[in-house]
């Protein structure tokens, strides 16, 4: 708005003053012109009725008088025969200045010089008169700077009303504009009605704020709606995909149960047939050495083939008693302290208040073991640290939800970090696969961390791996407790 009264202001003001301008200036110099006409004839009637003056010094006298009256500033009688009388208060070249005007200012000498015929003693004779322009111009100058302060007066006014009133516009506006944009971007309780004294504004804001009470529940529910279902489909998703993760581990583990059992089949007869071979041959046959690594291979395949069944479940139940997890942890920390360079840190952190855990002490120690082992191979050439931590810890509802063993209660944790070199997001999902592992070839049989699983699944428990490449590895093993199993357990009998 403002730029279109500005626009309007340079167009019209200047055409306005220059026109006003041109008529008063027009005004003033042929009023000029009109009262310097009148004055010559009043002049030159005066000179005629009065008894004409038969000498040169009354004719002079009077022209004296004339200029002595202020209105000229030249004064001089010119006969037909060449004779030139001039008033003595005039200098002589002056005389030589007379050039008569037919315009205002023509000439370019301030005076507006013209000429009345007389009859002077019978003879015929012209009055020069020379009128002085400084005043009129004088008066077009002020003229001039007084219409110029009043435009200007008149620019910078209505410019200042015409800001004052976009504010008064402007103001609402952008309140409203400011407000709609916060309800579009979910602020659906935000009021729209404006107060203005400009009363199209203000119905404006209204008739907004009656649409927004109307629409905005309505779209507010659909958003929630719709923000829940996609919530609940995302984890379905994630449940589904744990649940394909879980089967394809079980069936991978009952694959591995029955060829484990038909492995042990074939080995069993080897290692009995074996040792029947060496108890019948003699202490110096040089066939005992061969047969004796056929033992030692056959036990081998044996322990194996023990692995294989702890993964696929198949081993026969231990003997499982409540048992605190913090002293089995340190006694486990002895023996791992052994298979580990002292260039190693370990960082050991255990709360002795754990909990009790319905297990096996021997399971809890080979479980540590092989995460340690796992942590220490994955370790830089250049060293790292280990961290194990044991504490106890509440799930929560929403962490349960994404977990399919938890449910929200009392945990014993047993965590294993490492510094190493990470997993990408693919290795992590086939970690408990058995037989998987990213090592060379003769560095592992790829089955510590499915022998894990298999525990960690029998006692009822969960395994949360986070990983990322060149970032390590956390491996937290959250263990039911011992009173919260047979809290559930009791609960189930009586339903």
């Amino acid at each position: 708005m403002m730029l279109v009264l500005l626009g309007i202001h340079a167009v019209l003001l200047p055409a306005g003053f220059f026109g006003v301008l041109m008529t008063m200036k027009t005004e003033q110099q042929e009023a000029f012109i009109d009262h310097a006409r009148i004055y010559a004839r009043i002049v030159a009637d005066i000179f005629e009725s009065q008894q004409s003056p038969e000498t040169e010094q009354e004719i002079i006298r009077f022209l004296d008088s004339v200029v002595l009256g202020g209105r000229s500033i030249y004064a001089a009688v010119h006969f037909d025969d060449g004779l030139l009388i001039k008033s003595s208060l005039m200098e002589l070249q002056e005389t030589e200045l007379f050039a008569e005007d037919f315009e205002f200012g023509d000439h370019g000498d301030n005076v507006y010089y013209l000429s009345v015929p007389l009859t002077i003693n019978n003879s015929e004779a012209v009055l020069q008169l020379g009128v002085d322009e400084t005043t009129t111009l004088q008066q077009i100058s002020d003229i001039r700077r007084t219409l110029f302060n009043i435009i200007l007066i008149y620019f910078f006014t209505t410019m200042l009303l015409a800001a004052l009133f976009s504010a008064a516009l402007a103001r609402p506006l952008k309140r409203l504009r400011r407000d709609s944009r916060a309800v579009a971007d979910g602020d659906y309780f935000r009021n729209l009605t404006v107060i203005s004294k400009i009363s199209e504004i203000h119905d404006l804001g209204s008739d907004l704020e009656t649409m927004r009470s109307s629409i905005v529940g309505v779209n507010a529910q659909l958003k929630q709606e719709i923000a829940d279902r996609e919530a609940a489909e995302e984890e379905q998703r994630q449940l589904q995909a744990k649940l394909r993760h879980a089967q394809r581990i079980e069936s991978i583990g009952t694959l591995a149960g029955g060829v484990a059992h038909e492995f042990n089949n074939v080995l069993l007869p080897l290692l009995l047939y074996t040792e029947l071979a060496l108890e019948d041959l003699p202490a110096d046959s040089p066939a005992r050495e061969h047969l004796e690594r056929v033992v030692r291979l056959a036990n081998r395949g044996k322990g194996l083939s023990q692995k294989i069944l702890t993964f696929g479940h198949a081993l026969g139940e231990t003997h499982r008693l409540p048992v605190a997890i913090a002293p089995v942890v340190e006694e486990a920390l002895s023996m791992t302290r052994a298979l580990i360079p002292a260039t190693v840190e370990m960082r050991v952190h255990i709360d002795p208040l754990a909990g009790d855990v319905l297990c096996d002490p021997a399971e809890i120690q080979q479980l540590l073991v092989n995460l340690c082992s796992n942590a220490f191979l994955a370790l830089q050439p250049g060293g790292g640290h280990i961290a194990i931590t044991v504490e106890r810890r509440i799930v929560t509802s929403s962490f349960a939800a994404k977990h399919a063993r938890l449910e929200p209660g009392p945990y014993a944790c047993l965590t294993v970090t490492d510094t190493g070199i990470g997993m990408d997001e693919r290795t992590v999902e086939r970690i408990f696969e058995p037989f998987f592992t990213t090592r060379e070839v003769g560095m592992g049989t790829g089955l510590g961390l499915s022998v894990i699983h298999g525990i960690v699944t029998k006692l009822n428990g969960e395994i949360v791996v986070s990983s990322a490449p060149e970032r390590g590895t956390t491996i937290t093993v959250y263990f039911p407790l011992a009173e919260f199993q047979a809290s559930s357990v009791e609960e189930g009998r009586k339903q």
